[in-house]
């Protein structure tokens, strides 16, 4: 009866830690969730500025051609 006894006292030490486990488990994947959350929002925010400075670069790329094609025209007309 003894090894009964102590094989229900290591079951038990077992099923106890296995539960602290499964609730550290829970806790981790709800902080990791949260840390997702917050990665998402601020890749959202990093793809709009680069957007908006994508968006600057091709109107200053545009004005530059501009200006250099009056360039070639004047220089052209001389």
């Amino acid at each position: 009866m003894e090894l009964i006894d102590q094989l229900e006292q290591r079951i038990s030490a077992l099923l106890d830690k296995l539960d602290r486990l499964v609730a550290e488990n829970a806790v981790l994947k709800e902080e990791h969730a949260e840390a997702i959350k917050v990665l998402k929002a601020e890749n959202d925010s990093l793809k709009n500025k680069l957007a908006g400075e994508r968006s600057l670069t091709t109107e200053a790329v545009a004005r530059i051609e501009s200006i250099v094609a009056r360039i070639k025209d004047r220089a052209g007309q001389e």
